[in-house]
């Protein structure tokens, strides 16, 4: 076991957005991390950082299972998770989430859904919910919590497992990167149970699932009540740490702060932080093209935000371009027309003076012009087997592309 100083958490939190495939939501700025973190230091709390070896056998780790994204406009106009529009990381205008959330419902009341005298719109002692009652049904107290996918959002978690006293999990259910389902999930690829599973929905539902067909079914169920939720539903699932330890992938958070530390010194002594980040990735990083941002859009349905970016390249790459499109995350590439990279390999673009990851939850950083990179991350071996290609292969996207291992398909230009 060792202790995350406030500069770990920085290098994890840039490199997050530089692995995370355009996904795992919107990062919050480097300020708002330190702010968060210091917080959570200064109230004399320590954050615990263990390798996946070290977790108990017989240790119950809750792992997430929810989903969060786009929504068709019919479903907005009935619930929204959040604000839609934003001009920077961190909300010029705070948004007090449980008061929006209360306007919310009061409307919905005077409109089309009207309440009964036992509703209850949830307070803040409804975060945990899941947790607490997943707890119940396993009965025992949860170790700790692994972390889903390489995620921008993960300080969040860090924070409130230190005031619980509870370690953060060297390692991530989706690999080195982040995914857009729970059925592209290491805990599937090596036959662990999926349930008991415990959703909460901002609105106060709280849903036991007891028995489902499979990972894939259990994805299923949850896009479904997140299209009906406003887009989003959490969720947290019983593992058993000898399970665990079979099934995760372990170094993935310690590589992605690897990566950060990297990038964060390029930028700070004016290297190129692309150049960094591929040192740091060494040999599982490539650099498969660099331009300017050419066009973007997206659309929101299923609980999910699909799109298309186009890069125009420059320098060694003028007069080619690349095509990416996404599901949350990146997913399938074309390199001057022709399919190019496709997931379980992570598809990164990054910015080249910055060395931070755009993100597709923010569309904002997609302005046309702005001079990105785009890196290459050969995903980890078991995604490469008939199962893994399966749950997060072309196919899986219902595309006939075929998919080839990056450092088979990958073109030097330089």
């Amino acid at each position: 076991m060792k202790y995350l100083t406030l500069e770990d958490v920085l290098d994890y939190q840039l490199g997050c957005t530089t692995l995370s495939t355009g996904g795992g939501g919107v990062a919050p700025s480097l300020e708002a991390v330190a702010k968060m973190v210091n917080e959570v230091l200064d109230e004399g709390h320590k954050l615990k950082f263990i390798s996946l070896n070290e977790v108990p056998d017989d240790a119950i780790i809750s792992s997430s299972c929810g989903t969060g994204g786009g929504i068709q406009s019919e479903m907005m106009e009935k619930w929204t998770s959040g604000p839609r529009q934003r001009l920077t990381r961190d909300f010029i205008n705070p948004v007090d989430q449980e008061e929006r959330l209360k306007i919310q419902i009061q409307q919905a009341d005077r409109e089309w859904c009207p309440l009964n005298s036992w509703s209850k719109i949830p307070g803040p002692e409804f975060a945990n919910a899941a947790a607490k009652r997943l707890a119940e049904l396993v009965g025992q107290e949860l170790y700790s919590h692994i972390q889903f996918e390489v995620a921008p959002g993960f300080v969040r978690l860090l924070c409130n497992g230190a005031k619980e006293g509870k370690p953060f999990i060297d390692a991530t259910n989706a690999g080195h990167r982040a995914a857009p389902e729970i059925s592209q999930n290491g805990l599937y690829l090596d036959d662990v149970p999926c349930t008991p599973a415990v959703y909460q929905t901002m609105l106060g539902d709280l849903l036991v699932l007891e028995r489902t067909l499979c990972f894939q079914r259990m994805e299923e169920i949850v896009e479904g009540i997140s299209t009906y939720s406003g887009g989003t539903t959490s969720g947290v699932h019983a593992v058993r740490g000898s399970d665990l330890k079979k099934a995760a992938f372990p170094g993935a958070p310690s590589l992605t702060m690897k990566v950060g530390k990297a990038i964060r010194g390029a930028v700070k002594t004016g290297k190129s932080p692309v150049n960094a980040m591929l040192k740091a990735l060494d040999p599982i990083g490539f650099k498969l093209f660099e331009g300017e941002i050419f066009d973007y859009w997206q659309d929101g349905k299923f609980s999910f935000i699909w799109g298309t970016a186009k890069i125009k390249g420059t320098g060694p790459y003028a007069g080619h371009d690349m095509k990416i499109w996404y599901k949350n995350e990146h997913h399938l590439s074309w390199l001057d027309g022709k399919p190019y990279v496709t997931s379980p390999d992570g598809v990164n673009v990054i910015d080249v003076e910055t060395g931070w990851g755009l993100a597709n939850f923010w569309p904002a950083e997609w302005e046309s012009g702005r001079k990105v990179a785009v890196v290459g991350v050969k995903a980890e071996d078991k995604w490469e087997t008939p199962m893994g290609l399966k749950i997060f292969g072309p196919s899986h996207f219902r595309s006939d592309i075929p998919h080839v291992p990056i450092d088979k398909v990958y073109k030097k230009f330089e």
